[in-house]
């Protein structure tokens, strides 16, 4: 048998690659099957001696920043090998400069061969066609732009409808074995937010927090997910030096909107499908669903806590005083220090006024403004109480809607106002017809009402929707007074039942104080709601209340 002549020897390096970019076609792109292609070309050509098989599975061919790629031209530059095969232009790389680069001028300089199989490309050939080459290169360039615009587009629609498109499962949740895009309250993990958050209510520093949750032997959000769970799932929570709860972790655990029910996500981006670079968006830009997941805290204990991690809590020796965090100066609006002369009776001094002589000291005594605080507390919880009792009558009077939009005052003033426009616009054009004011004035005093009259119209539309609400959901205008009247038996008033109930506490010049209580807005429309009934069907507990309660407390406020 007459032995085959070997023009030369090729010491050759098959090259695959498959990536989450090939969409549908991932199975006819699989490593195996490339594979299978590469050794069927090869089969019947003894020139091509295999030096090694370099992969690159799962990454991306827009760069070529990837482990097998650049161990081929290591391999290459070593001078190891000298011809690759790959299966087409697109396993080779997706990006159109640097596919050019390598096949045009950097492999040629290192004198390795490339062969494209399914492309029907081979360098060393006289007939290789650069055209044909530079087209399909630059197609293959656009599929991972429009695929990477295709999946912006399928991740913003998920975010949008409350999927989690997050590549982890954040601490506190799990994914739903019915939906992967789902997230579900983790019972385990859950109580621990629970109990961090309760800590931070009872006055607990960060730092304390971590500390108790150490002593109490809990997992960190990373041991817990790696080790206690057994599964290798990705967090955003580090390991950490030691393992160890710290402050940061529980600030992070605070501040989570996904703990109230309410899913954020799109907080960053990058420049392009190229360009990996993280980049943060502004706020407004965020994808804001609530209510996609089950909630772990309520919304107001949430709202409470960013209260108070907004204040410089400071702290005695004895721990958190009373009124930590929550009293201010009116004036500057600067947080009041707690201080003593004697370290028996403590005072509480503006900060600006202590710091820097900005402002005056407001002085006030802790003992007398603590019991000032308790006593309005008090009294307001009863003016609740004696709220509740009339929203129930108002409930079960099922008032009619018409009426209460004949009742109401302030929709009265508006459609005054809308009819007061109405009548300048007329005036207006007559003034138009008889010369008085030219083309020009006319269109502009024109614009100026019209406008004014656009946001009537709106601000109408608006108070009656409110008060249809108003009537229609009572019970639910009900629901935020719970946060109160939960307190109406308890004759303590501790620190927790004190930021759970009060937001800030003002100190005026003059020792006036004054308080700000949470849902104060809720407040103000159930008395306008309630004297907007009181006009429909006046009733002597409703009358009686918004003369000697409501109305007193909304006027001294």
């Amino acid at each position: 048998m007459k032995k085959l002549k070997i023009e030369a020897i090729y010491y050759t390096a098959l090259y695959l690659r498959l990536s989450d970019d090939d969409g549908d076609v991932r199975e006819s792109n699989s490593i195996s099957n490339q594979r299978i292609l590469l050794q069927g070309y090869m089969k019947g050509k003894p020139e091509f001696v295999i030096v090694k098989e370099c992969v690159d599975d799962g990454y991306t061919g827009t760069n070529f920043d990837r482990p097998g790629f650049q161990e081929l031209m290591r391999l290459a530059k070593e001078g190891k090998i000298n011809c690759i095969i790959v299966k087409d232009l697109s396993r080779f790389g997706r990006d159109f400069s640097g596919v050019l680069q390598y096949v045009e001028r950097i492999l040629p300089q290192m004198g390795v061969r490339l062969i494209l199989v399914n492309d029907g490309y081979d360098s060393i050939s006289p007939n290789h066609d650069f055209i044909t080459l530079r087209l399909k290169s630059f197609i293959n360039d656009i599929y991972p732009a429009d695929t990477s615009r295709n999946i912006r587009e399928n991740l913003h629609a998920k975010m949008a409808v409350g999927q989690c498109v997050a590549p982890f499962v954040p601490y506190g949740f799990l994914k739903s074995p019915e939906d992967k895009h789902k997230l579900i309250l983790d019972p385990v993990a859950v109580s621990v937010v629970q109990d961090i958050f309760h800590l931070k209510l009872r006055g607990h520093s960060m730092k304390e927090i971590a500390e108790i949750l150490n002593d109490r032997a809990i997992p960190t959000p990373y041991a817990y997910k790696t080790c206690h769970q057994q599964q290798k799932f990705k967090t955003s929570f580090c390991k950490g030096g030691n393992g160890k709860w710290e402050a940061t972790m529980i600030r992070r655990i605070l501040t989570d909107e996904k703990f109230t029910g309410t899913l954020v996500q799109g907080k960053t981006t990058t420049p392009n499908y190229k360009v990996k670079k993280i980049i943060y968006k502004d706020k407004e830009e965020w994808v804001r669903c609530e209510n996609a997941i089950e909630m772990a805290v309520d919304r107001h204990t949430f709202d409470v806590v960013q209260n108070l991690l907004e204040k410089d809590a400071r702290r005695s020796a004895e721990g958190a005083a009373f009124l930590s965090g929550l009293v201010e100066c009116a004036d500057c609006g600067q947080s009041m220090i707690r201080k003593s002369p004697d370290k028996k009776h403590y005072y509480y001094v503006c900060s600006s006024y202590l710091y820097e002589k900005a402002c005056s000291s407001h002085s006030f005594s802790e003992k007398k403004l603590s019991d000032a605080v308790k006593e309005t507390i008090r009294y307001y919880i009863s003016l609740l109480a004696d709220m509740d009792e009339v929203l129930q009558y108002v409930q079960q009077s099922s008032l009619p809607e018409k009426k209460l939009y004949e009742a109401d005052l302030q929709l009265d003033m508006l459609k005054q106002e809308m009819q007061r426009l109405l009548k300048i616009k007329k005036n207006l054009y007559e003034s138009f017809c008889d010369n008085i004011l030219d083309e020009e004035e006319f269109r502009t005093y024109k614009a100026k009402y019209d406008r004014q009259l656009e946001e009537i119209e709106s601000a109408v539309q608006k108070q009656q929707a409110e008060i249809a609400n108003m009537a229609e959901t009572l019970e639910k205008q009900r629901q935020w007074m719970q946060y109160f009247l939960q307190y109406q038996d308890k004759e303590e008033i501790d620190h927790m039942m004190l930021v759970m109930l009060v937001k800030r506490i003002r100190i005026h010049e003059g020792k006036r104080v004054s308080i700000d209580f949470w849902f104060a807005d809720e407040f103000e429309k159930t008395i306008s709601f309630l004297r907007t009934v009181n006009h429909v069907q006046p009733n002597e507990t409703l009358e009686c209340f918004l003369l000697k309660g409501g109305v007193e407390y909304a006027q001294s406020k």
